[in-house]
Order: C-alpha cells, then sequence, then structure tokens
C-alpha cells in the first residue's frame, strides 16, 4: 500500500483519497536485471531517504472521463507493468544474502484526490514534484505514488512519483503513450517482456554480453586511470553543484557538424564534452561513461524498466582538431552504444583487475548522458549555419541557469542533454572537490563556442580551452606522467613510507626496456623487507589498500626489497637486493635474489 503525501500546494484543496486494487497477471521474485543492478547500487551510496534518483511525472487527462474510469487506468497501469508492483528486498542472511526483486501479484495502492482552483495541469506537476519529495522504502513500498488533480469535479491529470529502480526516460514515454487508451477503456494486450523476463535471459547458458565484456577490458586498458589526477580543493557546500544551458545555436551547430562529418548529433555533443574535459584536466584521451539504453536488444525495446547500463567511451584527442576528434569519436561512441549490455559482476572484476595492474583505482566518474528521444532534436529554428549573422543572433536566446546543488552525486563530472526538442537543454554537474563550480556554467557556454567556432574553421585540439575560455588545472612540481596517467610522486613515496612505518623507503621513476604502462618509464619503490612487508606481493597488497579512492598516488611497478637502507638517500639502486618483482601475483617479472 502506497499513501500519497498532504497536498502542500497553493491552489489545491485534498478529498478523500481512494483505494486501488490491482491484480497482475503472476507475481515472482528472481535477481536484479543488470539495469536494475546499476540503479541499485547508486541507490545504496545515498542517505536513506534521499529522494535523488525519484521521478516527478505528470500525465494530463483529456476527454470526459470520469475519476472511476481514471482509478481504474490507473489499476491497469500497475497491473500490466510488473515493474510498478516489485519490492527490492534483501534475500538470505550475512554475506550471503543478496538484494532481489519481488513482483507482487496483487495489492492495493492509495491514489490521492485533489481540486485545483485553476491550471490543473500546473498544480498537477507541483504536487507531483512534492509527492517525489521524499524516497522511496523499496523493501516495503510501491514504487509509485500518485494522485489525481480535478477542476470542477472532473480529473484534469494524473500527478506521479516514480522510483527510477521502476522506470527510466524510454519507460516513462511507453507509460505516457499508453495512459490515454487506458483512460479511455481499451484493453491492451499484456507487454511480452517484463523484468523476470530479462533477470532469466541474462542468467541463461551460455549469458550475453561477451563481446561488451571485451569492449570494457580494452577501454580500460587504454583509459587514464582518472581524469581527474590533480591536486584536489576545498569543496563548497553542497559539494556537487549543477547549471543548465538552453541553447537554439548550439542545436543548430551541432546538426550542421553533424551532417558535415557523417556523425550523429550525440557524437557531436559526447566528443564536445569529452574535448572539453580533456582541456581542463590536461589529458590527450578522455574516458566518459555513456549511459547506454540498451533498448535495441531483443525483447527491451517493450519492457517497462530499467535498462540502462554505464559504457565506457574512451576517446583520442591527442593530435589534430575537432573534426578529426568528432570523425574518431563517433567511432568510439557508435562502440559504446553497441556493447553497453553486460554483467556488470564481471565488469567489475575486469575493473579491479585493471586497477591492480595498473596501481591505483580506476576512477571513471566522469558520464554522459543524452535522454532525447531518439537522439535527435525535432523542430529546430530554421536558420542556415553558414549565417554568420543569423547565427549570432540566434545566440542572443541562449540563457544559462543554475540548477541546483546537492550533497552527494557518485560523479565528479555528468554531462547530460535534456529532452527539449527545439533547442539544446544540456546540462553540466561538478565535484567542487576537483572543480570550482562556475566551470559548470562556463563549459555550458564554452560548448555552445565551440561548435559554433567549429562550423566556420577548423579548431585545433590544443586550443579547445581558449576557445571555450576554460582555464586548465594547474599541477604543481612533482607531478610527472607515467603511462596514462599524472602522478604526484613526492605523495607517491610518502604513500609507500606511510605503508613501511618509516622513511627508509624511496620512490624513483626509472627508465626500462620492459613495458609497465605505455611507456618506457616505471616507477620503483625501494623498501627495507620487515615482517609482513617481504614479498613484492605483501607490499604492492598494503600499498593497494592505503591507496584507495584517491587520484594523486600510484604504486610502484616494481618493488625492490633491500636487507638494509643506503647510507645516502640516492643510493638506493645500488642497496644489496633481496628480492624484486612486480608484487601483482602470479607475478612472471618477480625474481628471486640469491636463493
Amino acid at each position: 500500500m502506497t499513501v500519497s503525501a498532504p497536498a502542500r500546494v497553493t491552489g489545491l484543496t485534498a478529498l478523500p483519497p481512494r483505494t486501488v486494487e490491482f491484480r497482475g497477471a503472476r507475481g515472482g521474485q528472481a535477481a536484479l536485471t543488470w539495469g536494475q543492478q546499476g540503479i541499485w547500487r547508486s541507490t545504496q551510496w545515498l542517505d536513506d531517504g534521499d529522494p535523488y534518483f525519484n521521478l516527478a511525472w505528470t500525465l494530463p487527462v483529456t476527454g470526459a472521463a470520469g475519476l472511476d474510469a481514471v482509478l481504474r487506468a490507473v489499476g491497469r497501469l500497475v497491473e500490466r507493468h510488473e515493474t510498478l508492483r516489485t519490492a527490492f528486498v534483501r534475500d538470505g542472511e550475512g554475506t550471503e544474502g543478496s538484494t532481489v526483486q519481488r513482483v507482487s501479484r496483487e495489492g492495493r495502492l492509495t491514489v490521492g484526490v485533489y481540486e485545483a482552483a485553476a491550471k490543473p495541469m500546473s498544480a498537477a506537476k507541483a504536487l507531483a514534484a512534492e509527492l517525489a519529495a521524499t524516497g522511496f522504502d523499496y523493501a516495503a513500498e510501491l514504487p509509485i505514488r500518485c494522485a489525481v488533480v480535478c477542476q470542477r469535479g472532473r480529473p484534469r491529470a494524473l500527478a506521479l512519483a516514480l522510483s527510477h529502480l521502476a522506470l527510466d526516460g524510454w519507460s516513462l514515454n511507453m507509460v505516457a503513450a499508453e495512459w490515454p487508451r487506458l483512460v479511455a477503456g481499451e484493453d491492451l494486450p499484456g507487454p511480452d517482456w517484463q523484468p523476470l523476463d530479462q533477470a532469466a535471459f541474462e542468467r541463461s547458458d551460455p549469458p550475453p554480453g561477451g563481446q561488451a565484456l571485451r569492449h570494457w577490458r580494452t577501454g580500460l586498458a587504454s583509459a587514464p586511470r582518472s581524469m581527474f589526477d590533480f591536486p584536489a580543493r576545498e569543496p563548497e557546500e553542497p559539494r556537487f553543484v549543477r547549471h543548465g544551458m538552453d541553447s537554439p545555436a548550439a542545436a543548430v551547430a551541432a546538426e550542421a557538424l553533424a551532417a558535415r562529418h557523417g556523425v550523429t548529433t550525440s557524437s557531436v555533443l559526447t566528443v564536445a564534452s569529452a574535448a572539453l574535459l580533456a582541456a581542463v584536466t590536461g589529458h590527450p584521451t578522455a574516458a566518459l561513461q555513456l549511459i547506454v539504453s540498451n533498448r535495441h536488444h531483443p525483447g527491451m525495446e517493450a519492457m517497462a524498466g530499467p535498462a540502462a547500463q554505464d559504457g565506457l567511451c574512451v576517446i583520442d584527442l591527442e593530435a589534430g582538431t575537432f573534426a578529426d576528434a568528432l570523425r574518431r569519436g563517433h567511432r568510439r561512441t557508435m562502440a559504446t552504444y553497441r556493447n553497453g549490455h553486460y554483467d556488470p559482476a564481471l565488469v567489475l572484476a575486469a575493473w579491479e583487475a585493471e586497477a591492480w595492474d595498473r596501481g591505483a583505482d580506476i576512477d571513471l566518474d566522469a558520464f554522459f548522458n543524452d535522454v532525447r528521444q531518439a537522439g535527435r532534436w525535432q523542430g529546430l529554428p530554421p536558420v542556415d549555419p553558414g549565417d554568420a549573422a543569423a547565427l549570432a543572433a540566434l545566440r542572443g536566446r541562449t540563457r544559462t541557469f543554475f540548477v541546483g546543488a546537492y550533497s552527494k552525486v557518485k560523479a565528479r563530472i555528468f554531462f547530460a542533454t535534456g529532452p527539449a526538442p527545439s533547442t539544446c537543454e544540456f546540462y553540466v554537474l561538478v565535484d567542487t572537490a576537483f572543480l570550482p563550480g562556475d566551470v559548470a556554467e562556463r563549459m555550458l557556454t564554452g560548448l555552445e563556442e565551440l561548435l559554433v567556432r567549429a562550423l566556420s574553421e577548423e579548431v585545433p585540439l590544443d586550443q579547445v580551452a581558449k576557445v571555450a575560455g576554460l582555464d586548465p588545472v594547474r599541477r604543481p612540481a612533482g607531478w610527472t606522467v607515467i603511462g596514462h596517467d599524472w602522478v604526484d610522486l613526492p605523495e607517491s613515496e610518502a604513500l609507500l613510507r606511510r605503508v613501511c612505518g618509516t622513511d627508509l623507503a624511496a620512490v624513483v621513476v626509472e627508465d626500462t626496456g620492459d613495458d609497465p604502462g605505455d611507456g618506457a618509464a616505471r616507477l620503483t619503490g625501494y623498501l627495507v623487507a620487515r615482517p609482513g612487508l617481504d614479498t613484492p606481493e605483501a607490499v604492492h597488497a598494503a600499498v593497494m589498500r592505503a591507496a584507495a579512492g584517491r587520484t594523486d598516488v600510484l604504486a610502484p611497478h616494481h618493488y625492490v626489497l633491500c636487507a638494509a637502507p643506503p647510507a645516502d638517500p640516492t643510493g638506493w639502486p645500488a642497496c644489496p637486493r633481496l628480492i624484486e618483482g612486480g608484487g601483482r601475483a602470479p607475478s612472471t617479472a618477480m625474481t628471486v635474489l640469491g636463493r
């Protein structure tokens, strides 16, 4: 049973609530689908009751339908889509337990009823926001709250609060298409595919997702371990800041660039976002996680429920122009969207293995999400993109705005489109522990400038920051590039010393004919062996534990354990060696000396 929150919306009068009984075709229990797992993990990162993953939604009621017809339509909606009668519960005890989806076959839903003095749709939107302002109890509550807004006794809108665990953007559009037909009393055929079916498919033999797993492994090996490997700063309060932009000019420019280079507007926006991020953070390669809808897979196109997963997109931005990057980036973007359906446990294992080998946590908390239906705009202003004066006039309509600030978000930067059909509605969220909050707004205006400039001239990739009006981060002395990654050498050495419990340790950059990364340089850690730290494997494990969550340090690629420290701090390489190796057990490079 779900109880609607009392209305505090101006112009609404609460009427007695109604109870809707529902009985679906089946109930059941199954493991979470891969799409559900992604949302579930994110909800667990938030505080209890946090409404971040709630969706406020409003559906109009047209025609002469009465309240009873609307309530029947609500019941039919819940009966049709098992996701709307699904709880997420712990199955089992302790470490052996896991979260499962449990579908109730039947139940009751309490629906609020309100009378609007005027503007019922506006009142319903405000009511939906109120209903969505409190987080769901995923184990005990249905993932839907709703209320009917009437005017002069006639239903005019349905206000909804929905959990993102139940529906995603694609599903919302499905529900919106069904809603008027259900209100009209049509007997729609039931969906052929539900999350219970999807869970069974994902655990079939052989399981799907093999190619996607290979895509992830390749991307992990070529991505920077973090786009934020530079000194952190004092965060603002709240820590995460989001700004938005409404720019018809950016949309017109993106459409023209896409047509010119034979790519999609989604790729244009993705590559532009990657270029801005790389320019600010000082990277020749950008790694973004794209939100992949996965609706091109059989069955999933008609399933109500979360299907999206994160896909890894690594884009080369080292040389050439923005136009060159568009062509390269489009291929990477399309490959990412094709390879977004995978077993999260297997990708997590690959992620952890790469981190262990790389010597640092892999931080991929940079995201891009294109929420536009079919990934395109409709009804853009009829402006010739080659007419500089007309485009300049169109830019006069651009506006930027502050969206909100949040204490917890599982992202360091998040680029996203909005659903607006006739303008580039675009958003940037930043983690102010790494970038100032105003960078979000400057990236928005920089995105527009980059796209418009690229229409009339070639923009070298090494000039993107200047064109966009952005200031690259500054790394102080002591930072250097090792392979794909920036590293704070003094902090990396200090970390090894803390692990050893003594200053008698050193980290040295050495040239080698081996290939620890993509270059000839490697970090070598020197220390005195002691109980518990007497093998490279033991030392590497201790360093990795101490470095967890940090983006500034890197574990040595090679460890040399000595019997005694040198008299001169620079004399470590000449010390007699007991044992040395990479510490990435099983280590083929490990060599035992004098034994």
